[in-house]
């Protein structure tokens, strides 16, 4: 039993007839008769009742029609991740990214990946940027986009800077803080803070790095906007997250010297790794944005 004896079989079922089905797979009616009897010979069954040059399927041609349709499927799909390798596509692919962009960003982006590499299964996780680092370290996602950390503490993974994320102290306009025509370290220290938590292997969950003694850590930067949102606190937020609640005057840039700064976004993978093509394609689609959201 071949694929092309399939083909031409469910061709014909459709059809109809032996010559409209040789005339759309584009072979001779010769060719069509001699594949659907070989099939029928291998198989033992008669899988069309012929009248002149019309044909009907018989019980079990009916029956296994389903099922070669099915064959047929999978073989395209084989014969796709075949192609997919030999032109560097990546078969599976496990991604790993913070939340530092908007989630309607990658909804879209989720959206055209789909589309642009469908014979790629892909699996997506969300983390705070330093457990993805260690993620990518210990071979559990292939690839990682995030806030990038420090360049020294990627001893085994490799990075590349896709564009920069300003990063703001932010208040509700009704805060304490956004109250004050200067606010310095003290300041921030006297008020909750909203600092991202990571997951420690020695220490289990802890705060990344708090300003203030008085903190609540939280794993996503979504979770630091809305209760900066709700005015419990104060936080670092990605800009593009917060640009609709400064613009919107609910919130506000706390005037202290290091209430802006820019930090890196890019790629982190493992340096032995080879990156396919729908990482390059991810890589390009997210530096695009980046640049075109840099300076808001």
């Amino acid at each position: 039993m071949k694929i092309s004896q399939i083909e031409m079989f469910l061709e014909a079922s459709i059809s109809h007839s032996i010559s409209e089905a040789a005339r759309k797979l584009g072979k001779s009616r010769t060719t069509v008769s001699s594949s659907i009897s070989a099939l029928e010979d291998g198989l033992g069954v008669e899988l069309f009742k012929r009248s002149g040059n019309h044909v009907e399927l018989t019980p079990i041609g009916e029956a296994i029609k389903n099922d070669c349709e099915r064959i047929l499927m999978i073989a395209g799909d084989i014969s796709a991740k075949c192609q997919q390798h030999l032109g560097g596509f990546e078969s599976v692919l496990r991604i790993a990214r913070d939340d530092a962009l908007p989630e309607a960003f990658w909804r879209k982006l989720v959206h055209k990946m789909s589309l642009e590499f469908p014979n790629t299964s892909v699996s997506v996780y969300v983390a705070p940027p330093p457990e993805l680092d260690e993620m990518v370290e210990d071979s559990k996602v292939d690839v990682a986009f995030c806030l990038l950390p420090q360049a020294d503490s990627l001893s085994k993974n490799h990075y590349l800077k896709l564009g920069q994320i300003r990063m703001m102290s932010v208040a509700h306009a009704n805060h304490p803080l956004s109250q004050l025509s200067k606010v310095v370290s003290s300041d921030l220290e006297r008020y909750t803070e909203f600092a991202l938590s990571v997951y420690d292997d020695e220490t289990g969950v802890k705060a990344l790095s708090p300003a203030s003694s008085n903190y609540i850590a939280l794993p996503f930067y979504e979770h630091l906007r809305d209760a900066v949102l709700d005015g419990n606190g104060w936080s670092v937020v990605p800009s593009v997250l917060i640009n609709p609640s400064l613009r919107s005057g609910s919130v506000k840039v706390l005037n202290h010297y290091q209430a802006m700064r820019w930090q890196p976004y890019g790629v982190i993978h493992s340096r032995n790794s080879q990156q396919g093509a729908l990482t390059y394609w991810l890589s390009e689609q997210l530096e695009r944005y980046l640049q075109k959201h840099s300076t808001t």
